[in-house]
Formats: structure tokens, C-alpha cells, sequence
């Protein structure tokens, strides 16, 4: 069947099952699916383009359990893309989770993953802000507009990828970005530009890899098509594995 799983289903973690004193931080899934569609990415393949989300009493039921354990400190919010679907986020689940914690004294930081246009919904940031949201990946990719038009990264494209983290930073999350090398489009220059862009944005934590086809996803289908694949995909992306 092609049907997804509805997660409003999924169970609240058995927290009891584990000692917390052993991890840094916690997990917990607000949403799945991504509305774009990146070539290199398998989450759309996976998960869908459409977000499919739990509600406000779901997502305060799970943090709640986590609370009611003793849990203080870090939690990561695993979605896809947390904005894939503001509207909801803006209107109810924000909102209940700055309540929630304003209640109990802001015992969790949040962190999580988000696109590039977080950067244009002001109301968002600041709701994320006061609801404790510290971090958030960002997939930059590259600076190469080129690069970023070949992998349909668009959400990227015809924007100042520079101001955009910087108005992130500004309403104060800090943004770890992500960024790739490989292209058929990137110049030799490539690696500079990168740094460059790393070193200017102000982005503390980087993650480059090499860019790879994992099964399933737009990018293994050309390159296979093409006879470009070299050997298996080991998930690593500083192997140079295909």
C-alpha cells in the first residue's frame, strides 16, 4: 500500500525503559514529511512531500512524559522539516508548548530542523523562541546557485542565504547548517566558497559532507540512468561511496 502511517496513532516512548542519565538528549516527532523536493533527499521518499502531524494534546502528552521522568535539558524535535506545516505550528502547537512550559519553569531547550524560509515568517521565530527553541538545522547545501537549482533545492535559490541565517541568528536561534559538495555544477572553487560562506554567515556548527544517492530518491534513479553509480551507499557522506 502507497498509505502512509497516521502518527496521531503512534504511542507515547516508554521513557521508563531507559536511564536518562545515560543520554544528552532527548527525542520527540511532531511531524513527518517534507513539502519540497530536493533530488539527493530519501525523507520525501520515505515519508512523503505531505506533512503529516500529531496535535497539540499529543505533542504536550509526550513532553509530559518526559517531564513527569525527571527529564531536564535538551530535547530534539526529529522532524523533517518542523515548519513543514506553519499554519498548525503557528495556531496551536506553539502556542500550547509555551504555555506548557512557561507552567513548569522551561525545563526543556528545544532544537530541530527546519528549512531556509523559517526566515521569513517573523511570527514564527518569535513564537519558537519564547516556546524554548535555542538551535535549528538549516540544509544550506551550497552557496552555488547553480548547484542549488540542479538539485531542485528552490527554496534556496533567488534569496540571500547569508541575511536570511543572519535575521535567524538575530531573533536569537542559532543556526547549525548543512551543506553539500559534489555537484555536477560546483566550480573548483567550490570548497572557498563554502568556507567562505560559513565563516561570513556566522554559522558555529557546520556539517559538509559529499553528496550522495541513497536508493530510492530522484538523484540514484539520473545517476543510475546515466551509469554513474560507482558502488553501493554506505549512508557515510565522507566516504565517497554512490
Amino acid at each position: 500500500t502507497n498509505e502512509r502511517p497516521d502518527i496521531s496513532k503512534t504511542p507515547i516512548p516508554l521513557w521508563s525503559l531507559i536511564n536518562m542519565k545515560k543520554y544528552s538528549s532527548m527525542n520527540v516527532q511532531y511531524s513527518r514529511g517534507c513539502p519540497f523536493n530536493c533530488e539527493f533527499c530519501d525523507i520525501i521518499v520515505l515519508n512523503g512531500h505531505k506533512p503529516r502531524t500529531k496535535d497539540k494534546d499529543q505533542v504536550l502528552a509526550e513532553l509530559e512524559a518526559l517531564y513527569s521522568q525527571g527529564w531536564k535539558g535538551g530535547v530534539f524535535i526529529v522532524d523533517d522539516n518542523f515548519i513543514g506545516n506553519k499554519k498548525k505550528l503557528k495556531a496551536e502547537i506553539l502556542p500550547a508548548i509555551v504555555e506548557w512550559a512557561k507552567e513548569r519553569k522551561y525545563p526543556f531547550a528545544f532544537n530541530t530542523e527546519a528549512s531556509i524560509n523559517l526566515a521569513d515568517d517573523e511570527e514564527l521565530m518569535q513564537l519558537m523562541v519564547k516556546a524554548g527553541f535555542g538551535t535549528v538545522f538549516v540544509g544550506i547545501e551550497t552557496p552555488n546557485e547553480e548547484s542549488l537549482a540542479e538539485c531542485n533545492k528552490f527554496t534556496n535559490i533567488n534569496r540571500d542565504l547569508v541575511a536570511s541565517v543572519k535575521k535567524i541568528q538575530n531573533h536569537g536561534l542559532e543556526v547549525q547548517g548543512g551543506f553539500i559538495v559534489g555537484f555536477d555544477s560546483d566550480p573548483l572553487s567550490i570548497f572557498r566558497s563554502q568556507i567562505n560562506f560559513i565563516q561570513k554567515s556566522g554559522i558555529v556548527t557546520a556539517m559538509v559532507g559529499l553528496l550522495n544517492a541513497p536508493q530510492g530518491t530522484q538523484l540514484y534513479q539520473r545517476l543510475k540512468k546515466e551509469n554513474r553509480l560507482l558502488k553501493g551507499f554506505s549512508g557515510d557522506n565522507t566516504d565517497c561511496s554512490l
